[in-house]
C-alpha cells in the first residue's frame, strides 16, 4: 500500500521513491512509530539452523534469547498488580536488554545453557537489573529527591523526614502523590512466583514532614530471587475527587533492591 510519494533530486537526475508497507521483490517494508524499515527475505532454513554444525553458535544464541524472554515475562507478570500505567511501550525490549547483560554473569553454565536466575545470584548480575525503571519517561531518580531504606528481609521500604513539596518533583498539574512498594519472589527455573504489595500512602503537596513506612501485606518467604519495587504516582484533586495526572504517564516505578 502506497503511503507517500516523494522526489529525491540528485544533480540532474530525479528518482521517485515509494514509502510503503508490504512486500516487493523479496523485500519486506515495515512502517512503525519508531521509523521505517525494510528487510530482505531469505537466509538459512529452520532445519539448517537446528541441525547444521555451522549454526551451533546461532542455536546457543537462540536458546539463551528464549531464556531471557521467559525471565522478562515472569518479572513483568509477577509485578503486574502494581505496575499499572507505569510501564512505557518499550519496557519489554528494555528489560530484555538488561537481562541479556544479567545472563552473561552466569559463570556456572556453558554458553547456550546460561540462565538469568544464576546470573542474579551474582553481584554483577544484580547490578544490571537493580535500578531498572518501568517508565523510562519518568525515572524514579528524577522524581524522588531523597534517600529511602529497603529492609530486604521484610520487604519494607521507609523514608525518614519526608517533605513532599521539597523532595518530590511534581508534574505541573499534580496536587497529591501516592507512594507504595511491592516485592516478588521468582523461581527462574519453573516461573512460579509469590508477591505482596504495601498499602499506598497518599500525601498532599505541602511542607509537612512525615515518616513513610511501606509494609507489604506479608513478608517474603525466602524462596527464589527477591525483587523489591518502589512506585510513585501523581494525582490531581478536583472537587474532592482524584484523577491520575496525564493518565499515569508521569508515574515512576523502579526495582530498588534484589536478593
Amino acid at each position: 500500500m502506497i503511503i507517500t510519494l516523494f522526489k529525491l533530486l540528485n544533480m540532474d537526475h530525479q528518482i521517485n521513491l515509494l514509502k510503503m508497507i508490504g512486500k516487493l521483490n523479496g523485500l519486506s517494508f515495515l512502517h512503525t512509530k519508531h521509523g521505517d524499515f525494510f528487510r530482505k527475505k531469505g537466509g538459512a532454513s529452520k532445519t539448517q539452523i537446528k541441525t547444521n554444525p555451522a549454526f551451533a553458535r546461532t542455536r546457543e544464541i537462540n536458546k539463551e534469547f528464549g531464556e531471557i524472554s521467559r525471565a522478562g515475562k515472569w518479572i513483568r507478570t509477577s509485578l503486574k498488580h502494581i505496575t499499572g500505567t507505569e510501564s512505557d511501550d518499550l519496557v519489554v525490549s528494555r528489560l530484555v536488554k538488561q537481562l541479556a547483560l544479567v545472563i552473561k554473569t552466569d559463570t556456572t553454565n556453558l554458553h547456550g545453557d546460561r540462565k538469568v536466575g544464576f546470573g542474579l545470584l551474582t553481584a554483577d548480575g544484580k547490578a544490571h537489573l537493580k535500578g531498572f525503571n518501568f517508565n523510562i519517561n519518568s525515572e524514579l531518580r528524577n522524581v524522588l529527591k531523597c534517600k529511602y531504606h529497603v529492609d530486604i528481609a521484610s520487604g519494607v521500604v521507609s523514608i525518614r523526614d519526608f517533605v513532599t513539596q521539597n523532595q518530590l518533583h511534581f508534574p505541573v498539574a499534580a496536587t497529591h502523590c501516592s507512594i507504595e512498594s511491592a516485592w516478588s519472589e521468582i523461581d527462574f527455573v519453573s516461573g512460579q512466583f509469590n508477591y505482596s504489595i504495601s498499602p499506598a500512602v497518599s500525601l498532599a503537596k505541602d511542607l509537612t514532614k512525615q515518616r513513610i513506612v511501606l509494609t507489604p501485606a506479608q513478608p517474603p518467604t525466602g524462596n527464589g530471587i527477591l525483587l523489591v519495587v518502589l512506585k510513585v504516582s501523581f494525582l490531581r484533586e478536583v472537587k474532592g475527587r482524584f484523577y491520575a495526572v496525564k493518565n499515569g504517564a508521569m508515574n515512576a516505578m523502579e526495582i530498588v533492591a534484589i536478593r
